[in-house]
């Protein structure tokens, strides 16, 4: 057990704790510094868990008590509300009730004026009957035309789907012909194609002939110039030549 000063307002509740006056504890003022000490053995484990689970015991019956209390008051609130909404319930079943009384009363007063109403109603619900017969009659005349119109209708819808349907598979075997003769043309235009680049070549190719065509017969004119200078040249020695016999037989015969 420990001894406290009683200025200790945290501890100052303890059961087991208390201070006394003590001269260990004073200041030359003599004022209390809070000096603790031992004033007798401490507890046993088993008896301060005896008392701490009788306090708790001791809270949980306070807790329980304030749960039964709440819970009466509740009670208490639920009965005083359906007190309220019996009263209400029998407030209005006796207003009811005299409703009711008033209600016979009135209807014994007007049993004639009813019986009269409903005949009216008996009437007026007859020509009613007859006037939705006879519009019943002009519609089912309206509505037998207007199948007729209707049958009519699908009738021109499907000749017009079928003419629809003939003229879509026409445009799509013209549509696979123009591309089946865009293909033969396409094939056309390239075999032409090649045709012509290989006349082009053909053509480049008879150029070059003739170019060498062409060389050789400026060659040949040239050697034909030249045999012609060298015949031209072999005439004149000739004819040299031929001065030269006709001197030396002038000479011979002189």
């Amino acid at each position: 057990m420990v001894f406290e000063d009683e200025s200790s307002d945290e501890n100052s509740s303890l059961p087991y704790m208390h201070s006394e006056t003590s001269t260990d504890g004073l200041n030359q003022e003599g004022q209390n510094c809070g000096f603790v000490q031992w004033v007798d053995e401490q507890w046993p484990p088993t008896m301060e868990n005896a008392l701490l689970k009788l306090w708790s015991m001791v809270e949980e019956s306070k807790s329980a008590r304030v749960d039964d209390n709440l819970q009466s008051s509740l009670t208490i609130h639920h009965l005083t509300e359906e007190n309220k909404k019996l009263d209400a319930q029998y407030d209005k079943l006796v207003k009811d009730v005299h409703q009711l009384v008033d209600f016979q009363q009135d209807r014994v007063v007007d049993f004639s004026y009813l019986q009269s109403a409903v005949t009216y109603q008996h009437q007026c619900r007859a020509e009613l009957v007859a006037g939705m017969n006879a519009k019943m009659a002009k519609k089912d005349a309206a509505l037998e035309k207007l199948q007729q119109k209707f049958e009519i209708l699908c009738n021109l819808t499907s000749a017009q789907a079928t003419a629809i349907q003939n003229l879509k598979l026409k445009n799509m075997k013209e549509k696979q012909l123009r591309i089946e003769a865009q293909e033969n043309l396409e094939l056309k235009n390239a075999e032409f194609t090649k045709f012509e680049e290989k006349l082009t070549q053909e053509k480049l190719e008879l150029k070059f002939q003739v170019a060498d065509l062409l060389k050789l017969k400026e060659n040949h004119k040239e050697e034909k110039q030249m045999q012609e200078f060298k015949i031209t040249e072999l005439m004149k020695a000739e004819e040299k030549l031929k001065e030269k016999i006709k001197g030396i037989q002038a000479i011979l015969e002189n």
